[in-house]
């Protein structure tokens, strides 16, 4: 699911303020949006560009930058 417009304008401004805002913007989408949030049983089934971290579960992945 993607995010409207009005919150990804939402997320642009906070990012102009610092990182407390944003991150207080994503705990307010999280709250009214959830579903445009992965969760473990969705990660498990993405397919990532580049290798995640190794706790992140994924369905795999394209390219390895450890190697």
């Amino acid at each position: 699911m993607k995010i409207s417009h009005p919150y990804q304008i939402e997320l642009i401004n906070a990012s102009k303020i610092g990182i407390e805002h944003v991150e207080m913007i994503i705990e307010k989408l999280k709250a009214e949006c959830p579903d445009a949030f992965h969760t473990d049983s969705t990660l498990g089934k993405r397919r990532f560009h580049h290798k995640p971290a190794s706790d992140t579960p994924c369905g795999g992945f394209v390219a390895d930058l450890d190697s």
